[in-house]
């Protein structure tokens, strides 16, 4: 992406963020943002494996 100033902008990498496996889908989410302030707390990915990890018993 070039400015008037003729700068050139670099693509913004993602620092490494903290990962955890999902025991629903067993896949692996980062953490967001959205999830600061209770990160120990979240388990699922997604709010669809949220709900589909009620109907399991």
């Amino acid at each position: 992406m070039l400015f008037s100033s003729g700068a050139i902008q670099l693509a913004h990498h993602k620092l490494h963020l903290p990962e955890k496996i999902c025991p629903v889908c067993r896949r692996p989410f980062q953490w967001r943002k959205k999830w600061q302030r209770d990160w120990a707390t979240v388990k699922y990915c997604s709010e669809r494996c949220r709900r589909s990890s009620k109907g399991q018993t």
